[in-house]
């Protein structure tokens, strides 16, 4: 079922983001090698899904495309999850296994979304399909919050990279009972891409603001596990302060069509930039548990309604016959804006330290916010009304 895959697929996340940074910071590797580590992933999604969605439309077997690279993610893991003592500690091996894991793990979330598509035309409600990938964020991460306990120092161990790679087989197995073609992937052609960039200026502006947005969002994406840990906060809040996050973004996703409905585009766009300025200010003052567990739930505005915003302005100023094309063009410019941001954070975070960075990147998401009120004020082609109802 690809609920199950969706379930472990992002159960997998969960653990690479909330504990891995942590796990790799606990061995004594550097910030800046954290950061190359996981920059891995965003480079190499700037072109590599590409090239499996042509073998998928190629073969027109996405699901066993699928099943490989899954296969190729759980296997290119397997030595940092059963690395021991001193050969877990070379940098090397950490690059090698998320160069390993990456080259495949980076095609497996679109070949899904694909298989998702057809059965949604079969009457499905793709919501309640990818709710399940939320359902296994916030199960792995307050799972693996809860086995690690209080003592910080188990983190050296191997529970964390084995529970990764744990779930990373989990979404193997699940893929093998997957079938079908599902939709095309997008595949953009230069000609279109032309097209898309001289016509629409609108589309222009989102991509600008949302390389900036996820540059912006390096910080937590790579470092807010390691973050919490130097606060001396036990695991398990490390999995709560995600699980709110997460669910938070749920609760956007589900709302948005309504929100939709009532305001512009550009407007939700632009709320979405201040409240995860605002998010970032908090994470770099805040010191109470409490207070900066709570302070997640900004994240169904950083993550869910720009996401949402986001493929609702894609789709109102693409053209139906390039709207592949134009989504793909937005994947691009947010990893290009993640792939910028880790690499930059790494180098900073063991000299200015987190709430340094935090609050860096509060005062860029000023960058995106520009942007966004750009547009609306020079009344671009299509940005500006692209959300407007009644």
């Amino acid at each position: 079922m690809i609920e199950a895959f969706y379930f472990f697929l992002f159960g997998s996340v969960a653990v690479g983001m909330v504990f891995m940074p942590a796990h790799l910071r606990a061995l004594g590797f550097s910030g800046a090698q954290i950061s190359a580590a996981l920059a891995m992933a965003p480079l190499l999604a700037l072109a590599v899904p590409l090239g499996w969605a042509w073998l998928a439309d190629r073969t027109r077997r996405h699901d066993r495309v699928l099943q490989f690279i899954a296969f190729g993610a759980w296997l290119g893991f397997s030595p940092l999850a059963w690395a021991h003592g001193r050969a877990a500690r070379s940098f090397a091996l950490v690059l090698t296994g998320y160069l390993g894991y990456a080259v495949f793990f980076v095609g497996m979330g679109g070949l899904a979304d694909a298989l998702a598509v057809a059965r949604v035309r079969a009457g499905a409600v793709y919501g309640r399909l990818r709710m399940w990938g939320s359902l296994g964020h916030v199960t792995a991460a307050i799972t693996v919050g809860a086995l690690l306990g209080p003592f910080v120092l188990r983190l050296r161990g191997p529970l964390v990279p084995r529970a990764m790679w744990a779930a990373l087989g989990g979404a193997f197995l699940a893929s093998l009972s997957l079938s079908g073609t599902g939709e095309h992937a997008a595949r953009p052609r230069l000609a279109d891409v032309r097209a898309l960039l001289a016509e629409q200026p609108g589309l222009r502006l989102l991509l600008v603001a949302g390389a900036l947005h996820w540059a912006c969002m390096a910080p937590y994406n790579v470092f807010f596990g390691v973050f919490l840990r130097d606060l001396g906060l036990p695991p398990i809040l490390w999995g709560v302060a995600f699980a709110v996050g997460v669910t938070a973004e749920m609760l956007v996703l589900l709302a948005f069509h309504r929100m939709h409905a009532r305001v512009r585009l550009d407007t939700l766009l632009a709320a979405a930039f201040v409240a995860s300025a605002l998010r970032w200010a908090g994470n770099a003052v805040l010191q109470a548990p409490a207070a900066l567990i709570a302070l997640q739930a900004l994240h169904g505005m950083t993550f869910g309604m720009f996401w949402s915003a986001g493929i609702a302005l894609v789709a109102a100023t693409v053209p139906p016959g390039l709207r592949a094309t134009g989504q793909a063009l937005l994947v691009t410019a947010i990893n290009v804006g993640g792939a910028v941001g880790i690499l930059a954070v790494g180098h900073f975070y063991d000299t200015a330290g987190p709430s340094a960075l935090f609050a860096v990147a509060a005062a860029g998401e000023l960058l995106p916010l520009a942007v966004i009120l750009y547009g609306r004020r020079a009344g671009v082609a299509h940005f500006a009304r692209a959300g407007a109802r009644g």
